[in-house]
């Protein structure tokens, strides 16, 4: 999840931006010594980069497609596809949607509710069960190197390597950009996402398929719930034992 200092050094001469890591840190609105420290190991981190692409007024996807291992973001930007955007519905939304559809009174009590910013919880997962053609955690971890309980890991921690999401993008068809967006790297707007994409696409919805969708979310929320649950329990119960 980064690039050689040199090129990237190579690559801010030609912004503009100042070299100097104080006054870089600042702009890029990160710690002095992380930047630094990065520097002299030699190895930028890929949110360095985007910061630094937005500091210069860059699309950030551009930015890191010059880069190897993305150079499929500057290659290509396919359109997002339904399933995409609907994997980025959050549970809070879907209900709203269909609390509005139930009654008209309820539709105009919530009025214009302003839908959760990307990444939503468990937004990484929902996106790679929305694009998965079949087999594609295996095709990630056998094609990235990566053992499937790291790959298990990332996922729980809502989040996944960018060249991960690359590999992933390219076994299933859908653009490179958008494994990016559900992690919180880059934003809808800079990977060319549809203003309102997400609300038409949860328009279109039919009934059955808006109460499937709340299922589906809810039944995540009361898995992730009863998790924190159990493990407050454990951890009241240690220290009783110890008490």
């Amino acid at each position: 999840m980064s690039i050689s200092a040199r090129t990237f050094n190579e690559w801010l001469a030609t912004t503009g931006l100042p070299d100097g890591a104080s006054q870089l840190s600042k702009l890029l609105g990160m710690k002095r010594t992380t930047l630094h420290n990065q520097r002299i190991r030699g190895r930028v981190a890929v949110p360095t980069i985007i910061a630094a692409a937005r500091a210069a007024q860059m699309n950030p996807l551009d930015v890191l497609g010059t880069f190897e291992p993305y150079a499929a973001l500057g290659q290509e930007r396919m359109p997002v596809t339904d399933a995409e955007l609907l994997s980025q519905v959050s549970y809070v939304d879907a209900l709203v949607h269909l609390l509005s559809r139930i009654r008209s009174d309820f539709a105009q009590a919530l009025g214009v509710v302003p839908m959760e910013a990307i990444p939503i919880d468990d937004s990484v997962r929902n996106w790679l069960d929305a694009i998965d053609p079949g087999g594609i955690r295996q095709h990630i971890s056998e094609h990235g190197g990566i053992a499937p309980s790291n790959l298990s890991a990332q996922l729980a921690e809502n989040r996944l390597d960018p060249e991960l999401s690359i590999i992933a993008s390219h076994f299933a068809g859908v653009s490179s950009a958008s494994g990016l967006v559900v992690s919180g790297l880059v934003t809808e707007q800079e990977a060319g996402w549809p203003i309102y994409g997400r609300v038409n696409v949860l328009s279109e919805l039919g009934d059955v398929e808006l109460i499937d969708l709340v299922a589906d979310r809810l039944e995540f929320l009361r898995r992730h719930t009863k998790k924190q649950v159990d493990a407050e329990k454990a951890a009241a119960n240690f220290l009783e034992t110890l008490g």
